[in-house]
């Protein structure tokens, strides 16, 4: 029986999903009723107070992370998040950064491929974020570098980074300037819904 409960809890561990009895045991070649017995072990092992917990939900069971623990663990996955950034998101990121209100079509111009991922991923990283729309059918976005991207870079402002004035794209060069600010209410509505979305991604 320890071998059984040492094979479920390997599978659990390395699945990271839910999965039922009836799937384990015809998986493993044995009775349901003995990976009941196994899974109530490892309830006992994976109590309410570790940090790691073994739950059951319409009888489908998985191994989570505790969500007494989930602020602690959101920080360090949000910065695992900005240290795994691709070199494509990174060179997406330089041009924000050295060109405030620039938006996608600027940016593939530049670039001179497509860039929804890599915009997708730095948003989702909090390191750029919208800032305006144009005034143009389809309402695009314009997308400037947030202060937790300042806060990493240790600078107060982008005219800070390293010799920004000569790499910066020059207001003439810009395809459009015809923006419609987003108002601070707005950004701090779109902010709050992403978190919330966020929090139950990571939740789940």
């Amino acid at each position: 029986m320890e071998n059984l409960n040492n094979t479920i809890e390997a599978i659990l561990f390395a699945l990271g999903r839910e999965i039922s009895a009836m799937e384990l045991a015809n998986t493993l070649d044995v009775e349901e009723a003995d990976v009941i017995q196994a899974i109530e072990a490892l309830k006992e092992k994976y109590n309410p107070t570790q940090g790691v917990t073994l739950i059951e939900v319409n009888g489908q069971y998985q191994l989570v992370t505790n969500n007494k623990y989930y602020e602690e663990v959101n920080k360090f996955v949000e910065n695992t998040k900005r240290k795994n950034l691709s070199v494509a998101a990174q060179e997406t990121l330089s041009i924000i950064a050295y060109n405030p209100k620039i938006t996608k079509t600027e940016i593939e111009n530049i670039r001179g491929v497509n860039s929804d991922f890599a915009v997708s991923r730095l948003l989702e990283c909090g390191l750029i974020e919208e800032v305006a729309r144009l005034n143009l059918p389809g309402r695009p976005a314009a997308y400037s570098v947030t202060n937790e991207f300042l806060r990493s870079c240790g600078i107060e402002k982008v005219e800070d980074l390293p010799d920004y004035e000569n790499i910066k794209i020059k207001d003439e060069q810009m395809l459009v300037t015809d923006y419609e600010e987003k108002t601070e209410g707005e950004n701090e509505a779109e902010t709050s819904e992403n978190t919330e979305v966020e929090n139950e991604e990571t939740k789940e």
